[in-house]
Parts: C-alpha cells; structure tokens; sequence
C-alpha cells in the first residue's frame, strides 16, 4: 500500500545529479555540501520506490555519465548514489540529456528529473523530447576564490604574472594571497573582495629557465569551496623566435629582421634546412616538410582553390577589409594599389571559401586578397596576391603587418603570453617526438601517452586541480598546472530558468521531491498498537477476576 504524490507517477525514472564544482560548496552553519542535501533527497526518492517503478542514475559535470540502469533495486541505486563526489569541472547539461534522450528510443520516459545547485549556464543547445523538473538545492555559503591567472613578458627574462581574485558575496571577506615559484613562496598580499569587487594582482617574475608558478588562496574566514583557492602556471624558458622567411621575400625579411627577439634562418636555399620553426614566409607551398605553428604565403593559391581562384594581370585595389583581425591590426589599407588581380570564379562567393575553412580577410574587386585557415592550433595566411607587386612594401602598414605576424608565431609558441589552464584538458605540451610518457595526476593516477611525429603530447584529461608531472621514465621532463579558474562556479550564482531551444524550464527551489509515499511501515505499526491494546485489555480483564 502507498499514498499517491501529486505529481504524476512516472514508471521510468531518470534522475540526473549535478557533481560539479559548485556542488562542494558547503553551508557555514551545518557544513553540508550541495551534493549532501541532493543525495539526501535522491535516497528519499529511492525508499519510497514502488514495485512498478525503475529509476536509472546520471551524474554530470562538464560531461554525463550513466551510473546505472533502469531498476528497482535499491541497493544498487543506494551504492552508486554514495560513490558520488563532487568533481573539479564546470557544469553542463548538453551531454547528460543527450544521453538521457537515447533512452527514450527503449524506455517510455516521459520526465526526467536534475537535481543541482542551479549554478549552470542558463542556455542549453538542446531539444526537449520529454519533460524536465528542475529541482534545486540552495547554494552554498560565501566563497571567495581566484578566477583567473595569465603572465605576460616585459623583458628578455621578465614576466608580469596577473591574478584576479573574485568572491560571492555582497559584504567584503578577507584572505591573504600567497605566490610560490617552483614550491617556494616568495610574494604574499592581503586582499579584500566581494561580488561587486574583485581584485587583480601582478607579481613580477625574472627567470630564463621554466618555472612552475602557484597561487594560493588562503581565507581569513569562512569559505565554502577549496578547490578554487589554489592555480598552476608553468612559464616556458626563454628563447627567440626561430623563423625562416623566402629568399625571395627581401622585403619580408628586412621588415623581420629587424625585430626583437627573433632568430630568423639566413641562406639563399629555396626551402627550409631545418623541420620545426614558429614562423614560415615562403612564396611557394611546397616547404620540403617543414611546420610551423604560423605559416604565411605570399603570392600563393592553395591547391583546393585553385580551381576557384585565377589571377590575372590587372590592376586591382581593397574594397574592404577585417580591422579586427589580430593578423591586420593597426594596418590601414586603403589607397593600397596592387598590380595583380586575383579573380573569384563566376557564381562562387566566400560562402563556398568559408565551407572549404578559409576565411577572407582581404577582399578586392574580383576576388579575395587575403584568406585565413585555422586547423587546430595551427594558422595558415595566404596573400593570393604576390607583396612585391604591390605598394604593400612601401607603406607604414607592411611592417605592422610582418610584426602581427610575430607577435601572431610568440603567442602560439607561449613566448609573449601564457595562460594557466583550466580543468578538463591539459593544453598541448612540447616534448620529444615519438616517445612514451607517463602522466602523474594530482591525485596520484597515472596516464600513459605517446607523443606525436612532431613533440607533442594532446588530448589529456585534466580532471583535477594541481600539478601534473610529465614523466620519462623515473625523470620529470616537465611538468603543468591546472585551476578551476571558472567565473560561475566561483560565483555560486543560481540560474531561475533554463533556457532551452523552444522553451524554458524554471528550476524550482524543493526540499524533497514529488513521490509515493509507502504506507506499509505507518500500517504495521497501527497494527502493532491495536495488537498491544488488545493484549492489555484481556490481561487487564483476567487479572481483575483473579
């Protein structure tokens, strides 16, 4: 027997149960995280199972992961509910619900049910095919945490390390910042921040060799989340840019030469003696099998474009350009005449260039001047024009453009600035090529990879906040931080609504959750009242006779 909720009783029940970072938040007065109060609602919902009725568990954080299958066992439901922990990710929802929506296709599912803090993003690229009950918990206590963590070369051996620390509260709460190099504290600052008021820090660094670099947060008072308290940086050593530029490209080459900082590879060979550079300037296509990170042709069409772009022998000028392109930046181009025209082919537009992965950044009259292509944390710019037949070289713009391309190549190589990483993915790591490393965790867990022909390891999960050692064998070839280093989950700011691609879902604050109530225990101990009243009434009765 069971008393019926108000709500409608679904058979199937899918119960997905928010494990991000936030979710570790704890109250300052009974020190209970998130996950405590919706673990303990979830367990409510599990005894109160009837026997019609399945529930399968989700968790997710920056992906979704399904913890069992549609059952009734509450033992089973029960061990997995109290295996859950709160994870260093930001949370999302795209992933989990697409992988609840693939149960629909066997499963009649008619609501699915989160359980969160509401600290997720409010709009989700997703289309509901059943009915979402958005239950959330309140937010945890004040927390205040470090949100960001960059550095910035000033000098040859110079660095500016920047920390910007934020908090979730409207009242001001104190902590004191420390700053540690290669585990040696050598800065420490008292801060102050609120919601309204975050603070920015710089520390200035000098060294040539890589250096790991932490910030660590340090509360005066209360704080409700550690994991944002503490970040990794690794500052890579100093070194100049290795580039080679075309014989051919005098102009070029003087317009780099005389940069700072750069080691630009002298000879008259038409292509390149070495493998890896940061920066390549070549008239031609073919580079004999070298890579960089940031290639720029001149005068050059692409092979799949070729069929697409002619270049004719006419006179040809800029009708437009992208000012905001890092590769154009400062570069005034109007006026700029050109004796090369290159021709877009009847009936083609940069639609079908932007379909192919190249971006127009120059357009002339006929056709493009200037074409972008990103493939993965390369950058290619293909001037489909040659400079040298133009008054490109004898502009101010021209030497801009050379020294947007450097500074384009010392960001790539994390020569100029360098950011501290995230949770989720370690960012790509230089190493030797073709060889096995073994990845040490912060949490001790060790992950083997190989790198690639070219040195480098990609693709790593980063599932915790610390510092993860690159191992060759017993020996450390380097090493990289990570921070959780999320705006939102520092904020502890609670969503009203989840905005969904036709609709929108409130996230209703709940202490418990709709479900059948059993009755059996309530009746068995009435029965057992009843019982207790009857034996006393006929003792009381034959012991008055007696």
């Amino acid at each position: 027997p069971f008393l019926s909720a108000d709500a409608e009783v679904a058979q199937y029940m899918p119960v997905l149960i928010d494990c991000s970072a936030s979710m570790a938040a704890t109250d300052e007065i009974t020190g209970k995280s998130r996950l405590e109060l919706v673990k303990e609602q979830v367990r409510e919902q599990i005894g109160s199972l009837s026997g019609d009725q399945k529930m399968s568990l989700f968790s997710f954080s920056a992906t979704g992961r399904r913890l069992t299958d549609f059952t009734s066992d509450r033992r089973q439901l029960l061990k997995a509910l109290d295996l859950l922990e709160p994870s260093d990710l930001p949370g999302q929802l795209d992933d989990v619900l697409r992988m609840a929506a693939a149960y629909t296709r066997t499963f009649p599912i008619e609501t699915v049910t989160i359980m969160t803090d509401g600290n997720l993003p409010d709009q989700v690229d997703f289309e509901l095919p059943f009915s979402l009950d958005v239950r959330r918990v309140d937010a945890g206590g004040a927390n205040i945490g470090i949100t960001e963590m960059s550095a910035r070369r000033s000098g040859p051996q110079e660095w500016e390390v920047f920390v910007r620390v934020s908090g979730s509260s409207v009242d001001l709460r104190g902590a004191e910042l420390k700053f540690f190099e290669n585990n040696v504290e050598t800065n420490s600052q008292p801060i102050e921040v609120s919601n309204e008021e975050a603070e920015r820090l710089v520390f200035p660094v000098s060294s040539a060799e890589s250096r790991l670099l932490e910030a660590r947060l340090v509360p005066t008072g209360f704080d409700s989340m550690a994991v944002d308290n503490s970040v990794w940086l690794t500052l890579p050593a100093a070194r100049p840019l290795k580039i080679w530029t075309s014989p051919k490209l005098a102009s070029w080459r003087h317009a780099i030469r005389v940069l700072s900082n750069i080691e630009q590879e002298d000879g008259t060979d038409e292509q390149p003696k070495g493998s890896d550079y940061d920066l390549i300037i070549s008239d031609a296509a073919d580079l004999g099998g070298a890579i960089a990170p940031v290639q720029v042709f001149v005068g050059v069409i692409p092979d799949d474009l070729k069929t697409m772009i002619e270049v004719k022998e006419d006179v040809d000028y800029v009708v437009d350009w992208n000012r905001t392109a890092p590769f154009l930046r400062h570069v005034q181009l109007a006026d700029l005449e050109i004796g090369e025209q290159p021709r877009l082919a009847t009936g083609l537009s940069a639609k079908e260039l932007e379909e192919l992965g190249y971006e127009v950044l120059i357009d002339g009259k006929t056709g493009p001047l200037l074409l972008q292509r990103r493939e993965g944390l390369s950058v290619s710019y293909w001037f489909t024009f040659h400079t040298d037949r133009s008054t490109l070289p004898y502009r101010v713009g021209f030497p801009i453009i050379a020294a947007n391309a450097v500074e384009s190549a010392l960001k790539q190589a994390s020569l100029s600035e360098v950011s501290a990483a995230p949770t989720g993915v370690l960012p790509v790591i230089s190493v030797e090529a073709d060889r096995n490393y073994t990845i040490k965790t912060p949490d001790g867990q060790q992950i083997p990879a190989t790198s690639t022909p070219v040195g480098t390891l990609s693709g790593i999960p980063a599932a915790k906040v610390g510092r993860y050692d690159i191992l060759d064998g017993n020996d450390v070839a380097t090493w990289v931080g990570t921070g959780l280093l999320n705006t939102t989950e520092s904020s502890l700011k609670t969503v009203e609504a989840l905005r969904f691609t036709e609709l929108t879902v409130a996230a209703e604050k709940s202490d418990r959750i709709d479900s059948d109530q059993p009755l059996w225990w309530t009746l068995a101990l009435l029965a057992f009242g009843v019982m207790l009243f009857e034996w006393w009434y006929f003792q009381r009765a034959r012991g008055a006779a007696a």
